[in-house]
Protein backbone atom coordinates (compact mmCIF):
# COMPACT_ATOMS: atom_id res chain seq x y z
CA UNK A 1 0.00 0.00 0.00
CA UNK A 2 0.90 3.59 -0.36
CA UNK A 3 3.10 5.18 2.60
CA UNK A 4 0.10 6.89 5.09
CA UNK A 5 1.15 9.84 7.37
CA UNK A 6 -0.48 10.82 10.61
CA UNK A 7 -1.64 13.95 11.10
CA UNK A 8 -3.16 15.96 13.39
CA UNK A 9 -6.10 18.42 12.69
CA UNK A 10 -4.87 21.97 13.99
CA UNK A 11 -8.48 23.18 14.42
CA UNK A 12 -9.13 20.17 17.16
CA UNK A 13 -8.60 21.44 20.90
CA UNK A 14 -6.14 19.92 22.72
CA UNK A 15 -6.97 17.01 25.28
CA UNK A 16 -10.26 16.12 23.37
CA UNK A 17 -10.91 12.38 22.01
CA UNK A 18 -10.61 13.63 18.05
CA UNK A 19 -7.34 15.19 18.56
CA UNK A 20 -5.71 12.11 20.41
CA UNK A 21 -6.97 10.24 17.16
CA UNK A 22 -4.68 10.70 14.08
CA UNK A 23 -6.32 11.29 11.21
CA UNK A 24 -4.79 8.22 8.76
CA UNK A 25 -4.59 9.81 5.07
CA UNK A 26 -2.87 9.24 1.42
CA UNK A 27 -0.87 11.88 0.26
CA UNK A 28 -2.77 13.02 -2.42
CA UNK A 29 -5.41 13.98 0.56
CA UNK A 30 -3.00 15.58 2.63
CA UNK A 31 -2.06 17.73 -0.74
CA UNK A 32 -5.90 18.66 -1.17
CA UNK A 33 -6.17 19.54 2.82
CA UNK A 34 -3.11 21.29 2.62
CA UNK A 35 -4.17 23.20 0.04
CA UNK A 36 -7.59 24.01 1.72
CA UNK A 37 -5.38 25.07 4.27
CA UNK A 38 -3.06 27.27 3.26
CA UNK A 39 -0.31 24.61 4.73
CA UNK A 40 2.65 24.14 2.21
CA UNK A 41 1.00 26.07 -0.84
CA UNK A 42 4.32 27.22 -1.84
CA UNK A 43 5.34 23.74 -2.62
CA UNK A 44 2.06 22.39 -4.02
CA UNK A 45 1.03 24.75 -5.81
CA UNK A 46 1.97 24.04 -9.82
CA UNK A 47 3.07 27.41 -11.28
CA UNK A 48 0.39 28.46 -13.57
CA UNK A 49 1.70 28.50 -17.27
CA UNK A 50 -1.80 29.80 -19.48
CA UNK A 51 -0.87 32.82 -21.74
CA UNK A 52 -2.46 35.16 -19.94
CA UNK A 53 -0.89 38.43 -21.46
CA UNK A 54 -1.82 36.88 -24.97
CA UNK A 55 -5.93 36.20 -23.90
CA UNK A 56 -5.48 32.48 -24.31
CA UNK A 57 -6.47 30.83 -21.30
CA UNK A 58 -5.66 27.25 -21.65
CA UNK A 59 -3.03 25.56 -21.35
CA UNK A 60 -1.29 22.97 -23.67
CA UNK A 61 -0.04 19.20 -22.98
CA UNK A 62 2.34 17.09 -24.82
CA UNK A 63 0.49 14.77 -27.62
CA UNK A 64 2.69 11.87 -26.15
CA UNK A 65 2.79 12.24 -22.29
CA UNK A 66 -0.14 14.99 -21.80
CA UNK A 67 2.34 16.81 -19.66
CA UNK A 68 1.03 20.34 -19.54
CA UNK A 69 4.02 22.29 -22.29
CA UNK A 70 6.05 25.33 -21.13
CA UNK A 71 4.63 27.92 -23.79
CA UNK A 72 7.09 30.27 -24.67
CA UNK A 73 4.18 33.11 -25.85
CA UNK A 74 6.08 35.95 -25.39
CA UNK A 75 9.15 34.68 -27.98
CA UNK A 76 6.54 33.94 -30.87
CA UNK A 77 5.41 37.62 -31.57
CA UNK A 78 1.40 36.18 -30.73
CA UNK A 79 -1.03 38.45 -31.53
CA UNK A 80 0.97 41.13 -33.39
CA UNK A 81 -0.77 42.77 -36.13
CA UNK A 82 -3.02 39.29 -36.08
CA UNK A 83 -6.32 41.26 -33.70
CA UNK A 84 -7.43 38.01 -32.14
CA UNK A 85 -5.49 35.62 -34.05
CA UNK A 86 -2.64 34.13 -32.01
CA UNK A 87 0.08 32.99 -33.86
CA UNK A 88 1.55 29.50 -32.64
CA UNK A 89 5.08 29.51 -30.96
CA UNK A 90 7.87 27.96 -32.65
CA UNK A 91 9.84 25.14 -31.80
CA UNK A 92 7.66 23.68 -28.72
CA UNK A 93 9.14 20.39 -27.07
CA UNK A 94 8.31 18.67 -23.94
CA UNK A 95 10.67 18.49 -20.80
CA UNK A 96 9.19 15.04 -19.61
CA UNK A 97 9.29 12.75 -22.65
CA UNK A 98 11.47 14.35 -25.11
CA UNK A 99 8.35 15.19 -27.74
CA UNK A 100 9.19 17.87 -30.13
CA UNK A 101 6.96 19.79 -32.54
CA UNK A 102 7.20 18.18 -36.50
CA UNK A 103 8.31 20.98 -38.54
CA UNK A 104 5.01 20.38 -40.10
CA UNK A 105 3.70 23.05 -38.27
CA UNK A 106 2.80 25.67 -40.36
CA UNK A 107 2.98 29.71 -39.61
CA UNK A 108 -0.65 29.21 -38.82
CA UNK A 109 -1.40 26.85 -36.95
CA UNK A 110 -0.01 24.60 -33.94
CA UNK A 111 0.53 20.73 -34.61
CA UNK A 112 -0.29 18.96 -31.46
CA UNK A 113 -0.93 15.42 -32.92
CA UNK A 114 1.30 12.43 -32.54
CA UNK A 115 1.30 11.41 -36.13
CA UNK A 116 2.91 14.60 -38.50
CA UNK A 117 0.52 14.79 -41.62
CA UNK A 118 2.92 13.76 -44.22
CA UNK A 119 2.66 10.34 -42.56
CA UNK A 120 -0.81 10.25 -43.70
CA UNK A 121 -1.24 9.18 -46.79
CA UNK A 122 -2.74 6.66 -49.64
CA UNK A 123 -1.11 3.67 -50.75
CA UNK A 124 -0.57 5.39 -54.11
CA UNK A 125 1.99 7.78 -52.73
CA UNK A 126 3.55 5.51 -50.16
CA UNK A 127 4.53 3.73 -53.64
CA UNK A 128 5.72 6.73 -54.91
CA UNK A 129 7.54 7.70 -51.62
CA UNK A 130 9.48 4.37 -51.28
CA UNK A 131 10.67 4.70 -55.20
CA UNK A 132 11.60 8.23 -54.52
CA UNK A 133 13.72 7.60 -51.49
CA UNK A 134 15.48 4.73 -53.04
CA UNK A 135 16.26 7.03 -56.11
CA UNK A 136 17.35 9.49 -53.43
CA UNK A 137 19.91 6.92 -51.59
CA UNK A 138 20.93 5.62 -55.04
CA UNK A 139 20.59 2.22 -53.85
CA UNK A 140 22.34 2.02 -50.78
CA UNK A 141 21.07 0.70 -47.23
CA UNK A 142 22.61 2.74 -44.94
CA UNK A 143 19.86 3.37 -42.86
CA UNK A 144 21.41 5.82 -40.61
CA UNK A 145 23.14 8.59 -43.35
CA UNK A 146 21.89 11.78 -44.41
CA UNK A 147 19.51 10.64 -46.90
CA UNK A 148 17.71 8.75 -44.24
CA UNK A 149 14.18 9.37 -44.39
CA UNK A 150 12.18 11.16 -41.13
CA UNK A 151 10.62 9.06 -38.52
CA UNK A 152 7.11 10.83 -40.22
CA UNK A 153 7.96 8.86 -43.34
CA UNK A 154 9.20 5.53 -41.96
CA UNK A 155 5.89 5.33 -40.29
CA UNK A 156 2.47 5.93 -41.77
CA UNK A 157 -0.94 5.03 -40.82
CA UNK A 158 -3.85 4.87 -43.55
CA UNK A 159 -6.65 7.18 -42.36
CA UNK A 160 -10.06 6.08 -42.57
CA UNK A 161 -11.70 7.19 -45.88
CA UNK A 162 -13.34 10.14 -44.70
CA UNK A 163 -10.75 11.16 -42.85
CA UNK A 164 -8.68 11.00 -45.96
CA UNK A 165 -10.77 13.22 -47.46
CA UNK A 166 -11.21 16.15 -45.89
CA UNK A 167 -7.21 15.87 -45.65
CA UNK A 168 -7.47 17.23 -49.55
CA UNK A 169 -6.77 20.53 -50.34
CA UNK A 170 -9.66 20.63 -52.75
CA UNK A 171 -12.44 19.92 -50.65
CA UNK A 172 -11.08 22.27 -48.05
CA UNK A 173 -11.23 25.38 -50.63
CA UNK A 174 -14.38 23.94 -51.74
CA UNK A 175 -16.21 23.53 -48.03
CA UNK A 176 -17.52 26.71 -47.60
CA UNK A 177 -18.25 27.46 -51.26
CA UNK A 178 -20.71 24.85 -51.93
CA UNK A 179 -20.14 21.70 -50.14
CA UNK A 180 -21.44 23.13 -46.89
CA UNK A 181 -24.13 24.54 -48.13
CA UNK A 182 -25.28 21.28 -49.22
CA UNK A 183 -25.91 20.11 -46.50
CA UNK A 184 -29.55 21.97 -46.82
CA UNK A 185 -30.56 18.69 -48.76
CA UNK A 186 -30.79 17.14 -44.73
CA UNK A 187 -32.66 19.97 -43.31
CA UNK A 188 -29.58 22.07 -41.93
CA UNK A 189 -31.11 25.60 -41.58
CA UNK A 190 -27.38 26.85 -42.52
CA UNK A 191 -24.66 28.38 -40.40
CA UNK A 192 -26.38 31.92 -39.03
CA UNK A 193 -29.90 29.99 -37.11
CA UNK A 194 -27.27 27.12 -36.39
CA UNK A 195 -25.69 29.21 -34.13
CA UNK A 196 -28.53 30.41 -32.92
CA UNK A 197 -29.90 27.05 -31.80
CA UNK A 198 -26.41 26.57 -29.99
CA UNK A 199 -26.81 29.89 -28.32
CA UNK A 200 -30.48 28.53 -27.25
CA UNK A 201 -29.13 25.24 -26.00
CA UNK A 202 -26.49 26.66 -24.22
CA UNK A 203 -28.10 29.43 -22.10
CA UNK A 204 -31.01 26.94 -21.11
CA UNK A 205 -28.48 24.32 -19.88
CA UNK A 206 -26.53 26.35 -18.09
CA UNK A 207 -25.76 25.16 -14.05
CA UNK A 208 -23.21 26.98 -12.84
CA UNK A 209 -25.33 30.13 -12.27
CA UNK A 210 -24.27 33.30 -13.73
CA UNK A 211 -22.63 33.15 -16.89
CA UNK A 212 -18.57 33.57 -16.50
CA UNK A 213 -18.61 35.86 -19.31
CA UNK A 214 -15.32 37.05 -21.56
CA UNK A 215 -13.42 34.69 -19.59
CA UNK A 216 -15.23 31.62 -20.78
CA UNK A 217 -13.35 29.26 -23.39
CA UNK A 218 -14.95 27.17 -25.76
CA UNK A 219 -12.94 24.09 -28.06
CA UNK A 220 -14.30 23.56 -31.64
CA UNK A 221 -13.34 20.29 -32.46
CA UNK A 222 -13.24 19.00 -36.10
CA UNK A 223 -13.62 22.96 -37.46
CA UNK A 224 -12.98 22.73 -40.79
CA UNK A 225 -12.70 25.82 -42.34
CA UNK A 226 -13.30 27.59 -39.21
CA UNK A 227 -16.87 28.43 -39.93
CA UNK A 228 -18.31 28.33 -36.25
CA UNK A 229 -14.90 29.49 -35.08
CA UNK A 230 -15.56 32.98 -36.26
CA UNK A 231 -18.91 33.09 -35.47
CA UNK A 232 -17.40 32.33 -31.35
CA UNK A 233 -14.78 35.08 -32.09
CA UNK A 234 -17.39 37.16 -33.06
CA UNK A 235 -20.01 36.51 -30.87
CA UNK A 236 -18.27 38.38 -27.38
CA UNK A 237 -19.42 35.52 -25.38
CA UNK A 238 -15.54 33.93 -25.27
CA UNK A 239 -12.31 34.77 -24.28
CA UNK A 240 -10.22 32.04 -25.34
CA UNK A 241 -11.32 29.91 -28.83
CA UNK A 242 -9.61 26.92 -29.89
CA UNK A 243 -10.18 25.77 -33.15
CA UNK A 244 -9.00 22.29 -33.84
CA UNK A 245 -8.56 19.88 -36.87
CA UNK A 246 -6.99 16.86 -37.87
CA UNK A 247 -6.55 18.80 -41.23
CA UNK A 248 -3.68 20.83 -42.11
CA UNK A 249 -5.47 22.03 -45.16
CA UNK A 250 -8.52 22.72 -43.65
CA UNK A 251 -6.60 24.91 -40.74
CA UNK A 252 -4.80 26.69 -43.37
CA UNK A 253 -8.22 27.13 -45.26
CA UNK A 254 -9.72 28.34 -41.86
CA UNK A 255 -6.76 30.73 -41.18
CA UNK A 256 -7.40 32.63 -44.63
CA UNK A 257 -11.15 32.83 -44.02
CA UNK A 258 -10.65 34.41 -40.35
CA UNK A 259 -7.41 36.99 -41.41
CA UNK A 260 -10.26 38.31 -44.38
CA UNK A 261 -12.53 39.00 -41.98
CA UNK A 262 -10.59 39.82 -39.23
CA UNK A 263 -9.30 42.99 -42.18
CA UNK A 264 -12.57 43.52 -43.19
CA UNK A 265 -13.58 44.47 -39.82
CA UNK A 266 -10.42 46.88 -38.81
CA UNK A 267 -10.79 48.60 -42.18
CA UNK A 268 -14.80 49.02 -40.98
CA UNK A 269 -13.43 50.59 -37.64
CA UNK A 270 -14.69 47.55 -35.56
CA UNK A 271 -11.84 45.86 -34.60
CA UNK A 272 -13.10 42.76 -36.24
CA UNK A 273 -16.33 43.14 -35.25
CA UNK A 274 -18.66 42.57 -32.22
CA UNK A 275 -16.69 41.17 -29.14
CA UNK A 276 -13.46 40.36 -31.28
CA UNK A 277 -11.17 43.13 -30.14
CA UNK A 278 -11.54 41.33 -26.18
CA UNK A 279 -11.06 38.07 -27.23
CA UNK A 280 -7.87 35.54 -28.72
CA UNK A 281 -8.04 32.53 -30.96
CA UNK A 282 -5.74 29.82 -31.73
CA UNK A 283 -5.79 27.19 -34.56
CA UNK A 284 -4.17 23.67 -33.72
CA UNK A 285 -3.77 20.65 -35.87
CA UNK A 286 -5.37 17.96 -32.81
CA UNK A 287 -6.63 14.18 -33.32
CA UNK A 288 -10.40 14.48 -31.37
CA UNK A 289 -9.42 11.41 -29.93
CA UNK A 290 -5.92 12.52 -28.26
CA UNK A 291 -7.34 16.18 -27.47
CA UNK A 292 -3.53 18.39 -26.19
CA UNK A 293 -5.50 19.73 -23.29
CA UNK A 294 -5.59 19.32 -19.58
CA UNK A 295 -8.69 17.95 -17.82
CA UNK A 296 -11.75 20.65 -16.90
CA UNK A 297 -10.31 23.31 -19.57
CA UNK A 298 -13.48 24.13 -21.24
CA UNK A 299 -17.13 25.75 -20.86
CA UNK A 300 -18.02 24.69 -24.21
CA UNK A 301 -16.96 21.88 -26.57
CA UNK A 302 -18.42 22.56 -30.38
CA UNK A 303 -18.23 19.74 -32.80
CA UNK A 304 -20.49 21.17 -35.79
CA UNK A 305 -20.81 18.57 -38.68
CA UNK A 306 -18.63 16.28 -37.04
CA UNK A 307 -19.75 13.22 -35.17
CA UNK A 308 -20.28 11.14 -38.53
CA UNK A 309 -16.79 11.70 -39.70
CA UNK A 310 -14.85 10.26 -36.64
CA UNK A 311 -13.38 6.93 -37.15
CA UNK A 312 -14.17 6.03 -33.05
CA UNK A 313 -17.03 8.26 -32.06
CA UNK A 314 -17.15 6.83 -28.57
CA UNK A 315 -13.16 7.74 -27.67
CA UNK A 316 -13.85 11.46 -29.16
CA UNK A 317 -16.58 12.06 -26.96
CA UNK A 318 -14.37 10.42 -24.22
CA UNK A 319 -11.98 12.74 -24.46
CA UNK A 320 -14.20 15.81 -25.01
CA UNK A 321 -16.16 15.00 -21.49
CA UNK A 322 -12.52 14.99 -19.90
CA UNK A 323 -11.83 18.24 -21.19
CA UNK A 324 -14.63 19.68 -20.22
CA UNK A 325 -15.15 21.60 -17.12
CA UNK A 326 -18.07 20.07 -14.76
CA UNK A 327 -20.96 22.01 -15.80
CA UNK A 328 -19.27 22.42 -19.01
CA UNK A 329 -21.78 21.47 -22.40
CA UNK A 330 -20.41 19.46 -25.52
CA UNK A 331 -23.01 20.72 -28.69
CA UNK A 332 -22.83 19.02 -31.77
CA UNK A 333 -24.84 18.35 -34.91
CA UNK A 334 -24.88 15.71 -36.94
CA UNK A 335 -26.89 13.61 -39.97
CA UNK A 336 -29.77 11.38 -38.37
CA UNK A 337 -30.76 8.26 -40.37
CA UNK A 338 -32.93 8.30 -43.31
CA UNK A 339 -36.03 7.20 -41.32
CA UNK A 340 -35.58 9.70 -38.76
CA UNK A 341 -38.44 12.08 -40.48
CA UNK A 342 -40.94 9.24 -40.73
CA UNK A 343 -40.17 8.45 -37.17
CA UNK A 344 -40.21 12.42 -36.26
CA UNK A 345 -43.81 12.70 -37.89
CA UNK A 346 -45.06 10.01 -36.24
CA UNK A 347 -44.01 10.72 -32.74
CA UNK A 348 -41.18 8.36 -32.02
CA UNK A 349 -38.30 6.81 -33.86
CA UNK A 350 -39.56 4.00 -32.18
CA UNK A 351 -42.04 3.35 -34.81
CA UNK A 352 -38.70 3.15 -37.25
CA UNK A 353 -36.25 1.31 -35.92
CA UNK A 354 -36.54 -1.80 -38.03
CA UNK A 355 -35.56 0.63 -40.98
CA UNK A 356 -32.80 2.22 -39.17
CA UNK A 357 -31.51 -1.27 -38.87
CA UNK A 358 -32.04 -2.10 -42.48
CA UNK A 359 -30.14 1.17 -43.19
CA UNK A 360 -27.51 0.07 -41.33
CA UNK A 361 -27.26 -3.96 -42.11
CA UNK A 362 -27.45 -2.59 -46.21
CA UNK A 363 -25.46 0.37 -46.23
CA UNK A 364 -23.16 1.25 -49.15
CA UNK A 365 -25.13 -0.07 -51.88
CA UNK A 366 -24.97 2.48 -55.13
CA UNK A 367 -24.51 5.60 -53.02
CA UNK A 368 -21.99 4.96 -50.25
CA UNK A 369 -21.52 8.51 -49.17
CA UNK A 370 -25.23 9.09 -48.42
CA UNK A 371 -26.01 5.74 -46.55
CA UNK A 372 -23.42 5.53 -44.31
CA UNK A 373 -20.59 3.18 -44.68
CA UNK A 374 -18.22 6.01 -45.56
CA UNK A 375 -19.95 7.99 -42.92
CA UNK A 376 -21.72 7.31 -39.83
CA UNK A 377 -25.17 8.47 -39.67
CA UNK A 378 -27.67 8.11 -36.18
CA UNK A 379 -30.31 8.03 -34.13
CA UNK A 380 -31.82 10.26 -31.47
CA UNK A 381 -31.56 7.44 -29.25
CA UNK A 382 -27.54 5.98 -30.16
CA UNK A 383 -26.24 9.41 -29.72
CA UNK A 384 -28.01 9.79 -26.13
CA UNK A 385 -26.43 6.43 -25.26
CA UNK A 386 -23.03 7.70 -26.35
CA UNK A 387 -23.32 10.62 -24.28
CA UNK A 388 -24.54 8.89 -21.41
CA UNK A 389 -22.06 6.02 -21.49
CA UNK A 390 -19.32 9.10 -21.63
CA UNK A 391 -20.49 10.16 -18.36
CA UNK A 392 -22.89 13.16 -19.67
CA UNK A 393 -26.37 14.14 -18.79
CA UNK A 394 -28.73 16.23 -19.62
CA UNK A 395 -29.08 15.32 -22.94
CA UNK A 396 -31.45 17.77 -25.06
CA UNK A 397 -31.85 17.86 -28.88
CA UNK A 398 -33.09 20.50 -31.53
CA UNK A 399 -33.80 18.40 -34.83
CA UNK A 400 -35.53 18.75 -38.13
CA UNK A 401 -35.60 16.25 -41.35
CA UNK A 402 -32.29 14.61 -40.74
CA UNK A 403 -30.42 17.54 -39.13
CA UNK A 404 -29.84 17.33 -35.23
CA UNK A 405 -28.25 19.49 -32.75
CA UNK A 406 -27.88 17.87 -29.43
CA UNK A 407 -26.68 19.29 -26.14
CA UNK A 408 -25.10 17.20 -23.44
CA UNK A 409 -23.66 18.27 -20.05
CA UNK A 410 -20.76 17.37 -17.80
CA UNK A 411 -21.50 17.27 -14.44
CA UNK A 412 -21.54 19.67 -11.96
CA UNK A 413 -21.41 19.51 -7.99
CA UNK A 414 -21.73 22.65 -5.85
CA UNK A 415 -18.31 23.48 -3.74
CA UNK A 416 -19.97 22.14 -0.84
CA UNK A 417 -20.39 18.73 -2.35
CA UNK A 418 -17.04 19.16 -3.80
CA UNK A 419 -15.26 19.71 -0.39
CA UNK A 420 -17.48 17.11 1.23
CA UNK A 421 -16.52 14.41 -1.21
CA UNK A 422 -12.74 15.45 -0.31
CA UNK A 423 -13.25 14.89 2.91
CA UNK A 424 -14.26 11.56 2.66
CA UNK A 425 -11.33 10.74 0.42
CA UNK A 426 -9.03 12.24 2.84
CA UNK A 427 -10.17 9.49 5.25
CA UNK A 428 -9.20 6.50 2.71
CA UNK A 429 -5.84 4.43 2.57
CA UNK A 430 -4.67 5.38 -0.92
Amino acid sequence: GARLQRAVDPTVAPGSAAAGRPTRVGRSGARRRDERRGVGASRVRRVPTKASQRGIHVDLTCPVCTEVLQVPWEEAGAGANEGPIVRPPKNLSCSSCGWKETAASSENHLNLSVLPSDAISSSSSSVFDAVRDLVAQGGSSDKGGAGAPSSSLRYREKNWSVSQLFQSPVISYVYERGWRQGFDWAGFPGADEEFAILERLYAKTETRGPSAGPHESVLDVSCGTGLFSRKFLKSGKFGTIIASDYSENMLTQAYTFLSEEMGKGRSGGNGGGGGAEDASLLLVRADVARLPFPSKSFDLVHAGAAIHCWPTPSLGIAEITRVLKPGGRLIGSTFLLAASPLGQSLGSDDFVKPLFELEKEFSGGFLPGLTGRNYRFWSEEELAGLCELCGLENFQVERDNRFIMFCATKPFRSADANQEAETKQENLYY
